[in-house]
């Protein structure tokens, strides 16, 4: 991405210089002033890496085939010789300029990492606490990518975090809330950041997604949280998650616009989905566990979105239409739970509204440069929104010519306002 973007420099550069806007002399200046391009993926790192992880393999198949006959001095010696080896050939090779046997062998002393602890955990008859062994994998392949440091181990680290979660999640020994995940998820993101990690950053969002999902249905079970409820509260941190992200990105910092996308996603698919659960009955008594979570959440959105708005980085007419956006869904599991027909005809009618305004906020804000995963959340929340009220409406004709037909009519009409909005915004902000 990065040489595309120093190929376009160089094209700007000459015309620049040819119209009398930027000095000759300043054109390498620019040029050597442009970051460097982190090191990419190429067949021989695949192939380097690859062959790490057969030789982890190999290390672990000899001590399993051999168990029986291999004494613990010898079965830790072999396996902490390897490891050991592993990380000082990485220094080795990092110090020869062989970046590649470095990653490789930093990721094979990751994995025997990960063999040793399931061998302690094996030769101690600790297999009860397997799941604390796997975060303790987690926590050092993590360390491992700092050290070195290393994208592929930081990778690696991201995959054994996922796995570590959701063993735990189905661990009925674990506590309904898994705390030292969203601490893994800040350090991974973190690092992911320093070393420019966009593959680490979008694991450890999806994972913090189900980490947040997971939460919330343990809190439903626990404290009898209803279901809008519960998708509200989805939405909401979702939302914080996201401008949170945003003010992160646009303050320069490396990946963070990976997770804005992500949780702009996840807020966008929690209010489609509030819609479904406007018939299910709301019990007063669990009006107080949601208020706790959601009334927090809500005040740090306004105040996010104050600051985006103070830095320039948001006009005023979004930022407005994001924060009623977030209140009515706020107030949508209070409604439900008066659970008369006019008070949730009237839910219905402004929490569709407050949809297709978000859509089309979005769809602004993903105008300018650099905010395409907005825009593009934009688009699919208000496509969405647009074929389930129609089906709402016109239910009798599923499944039949007319349905498609008006369907197909309807997409292109979208489509043409879509266009419009994006070129009136090729002109200036409205916002």
């Amino acid at each position: 991405m990065l040489d595309r973007y120093r190929k376009r420099l160089q094209s700007d550069l000459d015309r620049w210089i040819e119209a009398g806007l930027v000095p000759a002399q300043n054109r390498q200046a620019i040029l050597n002033d442009v970051a460097p391009e982190p090191d990419r993926w190429s067949a021989q790192g695949a192939a380097a890496i690859l062959g790490a992880v057969l030789l982890a393999l190999a290390a672990l198949s000899f001590v399993a085939a051999n168990w029986s006959e291999l004494s613990r001095v010898v079965r830790f010696a072999l396996i902490l010789g390897a490891l050991w080896a592993s990380y000082g050939g990485a220094v080795f090779a990092f110090a020869r300029n062989n970046a590649a046997v470095g990653h490789a062998l930093a990721l094979l002393g990751a994995a025997l990492f990960g063999g040793a602890i399931a061998l302690t955990a094996q030769t101690f008859n600790l297999s009860a606490f397997r799941n604390t062994g796997v975060l303790i994998w987690a926590v050092g392949a993590l360390a491992t990518a700092l050290v070195i440091p290393s994208r592929p181990v930081l990778i690696a680290s991201a995959l054994i975090g996922g796995f570590w979660l959701l063993s735990e999640a189905q661990n009925p020994l674990a506590p309904a809330v898994l705390w030292a995940y969203p601490l893994l998820f800040a350090v991974s993101a973190a690092a992911a950041s320093r070393l420019q990690s966009n593959v680490t950053m979008n694991l450890s969002a999806i994972g913090l997604g189900w980490w947040l999902m997971h939460t919330l249905h343990e809190v439903h079970q626990l404290y009898d949280l209803e279901s809008a409820a519960a998708m509200v509260c989805f939405a909401l941190i979702c939302g914080a998650l996201a401008l949170g992200a945003a003010l992160l990105r646009d303050r320069g910092v490396p990946a963070a616009g990976v997770i804005a996308a992500w949780s702009a996603a996840g807020a966008a698919a929690g209010v489609f989905a509030s819609q479904f659960t406007l018939n299910d009955y709301g019990r007063p008594e669990s009006v107080l566990a949601y208020t706790i979570i959601a009334a927090p959440t809500l005040l740090i959105i306004a105040g996010l979105l104050l600051a985006r708005v103070r830095a320039g980085h948001l006009g005023r007419t979004s930022a407005l239409a994001l924060g009623a956006a977030g209140a009515i869904s706020f107030a949508l599991p209070y409604g439900v739970c008066l659970a008369s027909g006019p008070v949730l005809a009237t839910l219905q009618f402004l929490v569709g509204g407050a949809i297709f305004a978000a859509g089309v906020i979005l769809i602004l804000i993903g105008s300018a440069p650099g905010r395409r995963a907005a825009g593009a959340v934009g688009v699919v929340l208000f496509t969405a929104q647009a074929i389930y009220v129609y089906a709402e409406l016109f239910g009798g004709l599923l499944g039949t010519a007319a349905f498609f037909f008006v369907g197909g009519v309807l997409m292109i009409v979208l489509s043409v306002v879509l266009t419009r909005i994006a070129r009136r915004l090729g002109k200036g902000d409205p916002s």
